[in-house]
């Protein structure tokens, strides 16, 4: 049985890198020698390609009706508006500030927000974007080390995303978590650290949805940054969570919080990212998502769709309530048109 009225994966990458001939030059043939932090070095640089083939296939197989197209770490925006031009009942897209990233990375400019906002208004505008995301643009260069932000800079350059969201009227994307396998440093997203931050903005701006990318579990099985996030969803009432690499339990520990419940949480599952699903029996939990660095890198493409729907089908809670989780407020935060009214519960 489906397992909602209509389902959206809100955190989809459907393009995959060519890593193969930046590998190459690197002396690195074997797939199975290749480590995470050999990927990180290169992937800025990799071309990507339309890797839609299988993820229509689990959407078929999984029962999944729409997904929210997202770039981040080299992709691009042009493949995924390609797609929501050709399949518009399937995908809508979200924003990324891919070319003033691509420019820095040349040495052809120095970053700054303002460019990444300037490239992310033009986006905007075209109507063709529903939000910015995966996450806040930030500098390309703090992969690799770098001058550390204070709270005070990052929060600056934060504001400006957060104003030109006020402006278009559309969500924005905070990451939180992280894979375990890739180098994730701090300067390159200091606020993926610290969801506390962002109960400033929320405060600042009230008109504008944030959405926590993960939720604040992206990998492994800590989970101090899921209560840190829900801690400032449940405290704005424009904050969110997205959830696609919860285990179970975890949902229960947000819906628990009845100033968050289901109305706060929406399904992601980052597919595409390839972050395998480890299993380890006996533990608690007994599977979870995360990169394992002595495996090397992923190859496959890995079913993290079927593992998560899995999670969420052992809730126990009202049907009502699974649809709010499943679409309902994917629908209702990204203005999202759904042909028949009154199927989703209001949400004041």
């Amino acid at each position: 049985m489906k397992l909602g009225r209509f389902v959206i994966d809100t955190h989809v990458h459907v393009q995959r890198h060519a890593a193969g001939p930046e590998f190459k030059k690197l002396g690195l043939k074997d797939p199975k020698k290749i480590q995470y932090k050999d990927l990180a070095k290169v992937m800025r640089a990799m071309t990507t390609y339309d890797n839609s083939k299988r993820l229509m296939y689990d959407m078929e197989c999984y029962d999944v009706d729409m997904c929210i197209l997202c770039s981040a770490f080299g992709m691009n925006n042009d493949i995924n508006v390609e797609l929501v031009e050709k399949y518009p009942e399937k995908f809508r897209a979200l924003a990324f500030a891919r070319e003033t990233a691509d420019k820095a990375i040349a040495g052809e400019i120095e970053w700054t927000m303002e460019a990444a906002v300037e490239e992310l208004d033009r986006l905007l505008s075209t109507g063709k974007f529903i939000g910015v995301g995966e996450g806040m643009p930030s500098n390309p260069g703090g992969m690799t080390g770098g001058k550390t932000y204070t709270q005070t800079d990052r929060m600056d350059e934060l504001r400006l995303v957060m104003d030109l969201a006020r402006k278009h009227k559309v969500p924005v994307r905070v990451h939180s978590g992280t894979p375990m396998g890739y180098p994730i440093c701090y300067t390159f997203w200091p606020e993926n650290w610290h969801p506390n931050w962002i109960r400033d903005l929320a405060a600042e701006y009230p008109d504008v949805s944030i959405i926590f990318d993960h939720g604040g579990m992206q990998g492994g099985r800590w989970d101090n940054q899921v209560e840190e996030c829900i801690q400032v969803a449940a405290n704005h009432d424009n904050v969110y969570l997205e959830t696609g690499l919860y285990w179970t339990d975890l949902y229960y520990k947000a819906l628990a919080d009845p100033n968050v419940g289901p109305e706060k949480l929406m399904w992601g599952t980052d597919w595409g990212a390839s972050i395998p699903v480890q299993t380890q029996l006996g533990m608690t939990p007994q599977t979870y998502a995360a990169q394992v660095r002595k495996d090397g890198i992923v190859t496959h493409q890995v079913d993290v769709m079927g593992w998560s729907l899995k999670q969420v089908s052992r809730l126990d809670i009202s049907q009502d309530d699974m649809n709010l989780i499943l679409a309902g407020n994917a629908l209702r935060v990204y203005n999202i048109d759904f042909p028949v009214s009154r199927m989703f519960r209001i949400v004041n």
